[in-house]
């Protein structure tokens, strides 16, 4: 068996905080089991080790604060990418928000990797509004903001998942679920 030479590792999660916000927080970490010998590492070092949390208003998911740090960097102008992250702030996690990230901080503008981290935190602002603020004693209606319509296959609009939520069919939409209970 073969050991990786590049290890990357993203992990997001959302906390909810006082009535009507969340707390986001990522963390990308890119670990070289086997360093390259040119570059004067150790093996197992980690190369970056980043994080960025969110705080994000509900229900229309505007960001009201954003932090970061990197704990670990290749590079001493590394870090000078944190501060333009503030441009966050005001920024809509809902429709468009990847286009903005990339225009804010794609390519030379910011850091590769916060990008990549602002990229994975988008879909879990939504979901976990979903979960912290959602009724959870009705299931989805027609009538809800149905965020979720057409971001996978199975929940393309045309598809099995949202003709049963359009027509109210709870039972239909759990016995298609793979976590059946």
């Amino acid at each position: 068996m073969t050991e990786p030479i590049h290890v990357r590792a993203i992990r997001v999660e959302a906390v909810r905080v006082g009535q009507r916000e969340l707390e986001v927080t990522g963390r990308l970490t890119d670990d070289h089991p086997q360093a390259p010998a040119w570059w004067g590492m150790r093996d197992g070092t980690t190369i970056h080790d980043m994080s960025l949390t969110v705080r994000v208003r509900y229900p229309d998911f505007v960001v009201t604060a954003a932090r970061a740090d990197m704990a670990a960097h290749p590079y001493t102008l590394c870090p000078d990418a944190l501060p333009p992250l503030q441009q966050l702030v005001g920024l809509s996690v809902a429709r468009g928000f990847t286009r903005a990230v990339n225009e804010r901080f794609g390519r030379q503008r910011g850091c590769a990797h916060m990008t990549a981290l602002l990229h994975a935190i988008a879909p879990v602002v939504k979901q976990a509004a979903g979960a912290a603020f959602r009724d959870e004693s009705a299931p989805p209606s027609a009538g809800q903001d149905l965020w979720f319509i057409d971001t996978c296959q199975a929940w393309r609009a045309d598809g099995p998942l949202a003709a049963r939520l359009r027509a109210g069919d709870v039972e239909g939409m759990k016995a298609l679920s793979a976590r059946r209970r």
